[in-house]
């Protein structure tokens, strides 16, 4: 029998209180999103595109041996262009040596077919149905182990299967703004290759690590600050939408901090610093006194402002309450749900996490990583100073300091 629209109503409205409420990752299995661009098969899917892009696309590239250069991702990608089709075509005979991805590709650059029906209404956020990116990308190609500074992160598997290792917020990963990427803070370790002392590091971690493989239809809950690495196990195609939260605020002006600090920091440096510190979308967005200190000031008064990025760009964005009901609420909203239907994650027995990374370490000798280059256009000295000044307890004084003494 089918269930009525009040079920189907009171069901939406507490996955969105558990989704807002989350403290730690859940998964909503075989949770069919109804999307009818979806409704075929991926070749389809591709064709379709193809027919409607009326030119060829641009794919990111990326060689395996440059993967412990970490976090070094977007400074060694090349870009090649081709038809979804022929990407598709290239998965049959795969190359180990690099791997390829049509990476945060956002709804208002994709053909309307192709993304028809597509909202976030069944989860309770209709007001997410025109802002959320699509990631489709072959088999091994792997975002580097980071976190958002901003929202809470909503992600739906289309077609393939991909591995999410995710750790709590206050794990003692080692983070670092090289590359700067405004509102993705990296951590040094390589979750893809860790090198010997990497994985010396790594392998202390093992009460923090949750993983999860994700399947077509599945849905993933990624809770605010939660650290990631996201590796595609097929040739997977998926969807992300950022929630964008009342606290955002807060770490939106420390991100604006950040931006002032290492705009100045490199303010007389050389092209190849510049070029080595910020990433490639960050190269063009270097603001100047009266517009960044405006920003600041802007959200020092808490107003909806946004610094301008891609994730959040947009003015008077409506945002949600986060984590405002207790955990025992949240357990017993869970009961009233169908059985099944929802699947907290819990941390990896420590023998399949040390399986998993040691596994992952064998990548290093067996694809010849290379190792960062000693002609490193940045000293060590600078590099430890500015990853010191922006580390994210830092910042966090600095900001706490800066609203004590400043007064609008």
């Amino acid at each position: 029998m089918a269930q009525s629209t009040t079920t189907v109503d009171t069901e939406t409205h507490k996955l969105r209180t558990l989704i807002l409420n989350a403290r730690k990752p859940f998964v909503l299995r075989n949770f069919k999103m109804n999307w009818p661009c979806f409704e075929h098969t991926l070749e389809e899917w591709c064709a379709n595109y193809d027919k409607e892009a009326h030119a060829l696309t641009e794919f990111e590239t990326m060689p395996c041996d440059q993967g412990n250069q970490s976090p070094h991702w977007e400074r060694c990608r090349q870009t090649k262009q081709m038809t979804l089709t022929q990407f598709l075509e290239k998965q049959k005979s795969p190359k180990d040596d690099y791997w390829i991805g049509l990476n945060y590709k956002r709804v208002d650059s994709m053909p309307k077919s192709l993304r028809d029906g597509i909202d976030f209404s069944r989860l309770g956020f209709s007001e997410g149905s025109n802002d959320y990116s699509f990631w489709l990308c072959s088999a091994k190609t792997n975002t580097p182990c980071h976190y958002d500074s901003y929202g809470c992160n909503i992600v739906v598997q289309v077609y393939g299967r991909k591995s999410w290792l995710l750790f709590p917020p206050k794990t003692p990963l080692t983070s670092t703004r090289i590359p700067y990427e405004e509102s993705s803070i990296y951590c040094e370790e390589n979750l893809f290759a860790p090198n010997p002392e990497e994985l010396q590091r790594l392998s202390k971690l093992h009460d923090s690590a949750y993983r999860c493989i994700l399947e077509a239809n599945d849905v993933l809950i990624v809770p605010k600050h939660w650290w990631h690495y996201v590796e595609a196990i097929d040739v997977s195609l998926s969807i992300n939408y950022w929630i964008p939260l009342e606290n955002d605020v807060k770490d939106q002006l420390k991100e604006c901090l950040v931006k002032i600090l290492i705009e100045r920091f490199l303010h007389k440096s050389s092209d190849g610093e510049q070029k080595y510190v910020l990433n490639p979308n960050q190269l063009d967005d270097i603001q100047d006194d009266d517009e960044i200190f405006s920003i600041l000031k802007h959200l020092y008064d808490s107003t909806n402002i946004d610094c301008p990025t891609l994730k959040s760009r947009r003015l008077n964005i409506s945002r949600c309450p986060y984590q405002y009901i207790d955990e025992k609420t949240c357990e017993n909203l869970i009961k009233e749900l169908p059985a099944d239907m929802l699947e907290y994650l819990t941390p990896m027995p420590k023998k399949d996490y040390e399986n998993l990374i040691n596994q992952n370490a064998k990548r290093f000798d067996a694809l010849q990583i290379k190792v960062p280059s000693s002609t490193c256009p940045l000293s060590e000295i600078k590099k430890a100073l500015l990853n010191s000044i922006c580390e994210p307890t830092v910042v966090e004084h600095i900001v706490n300091e800066f609203f004590r003494r400043y007064k609008s």
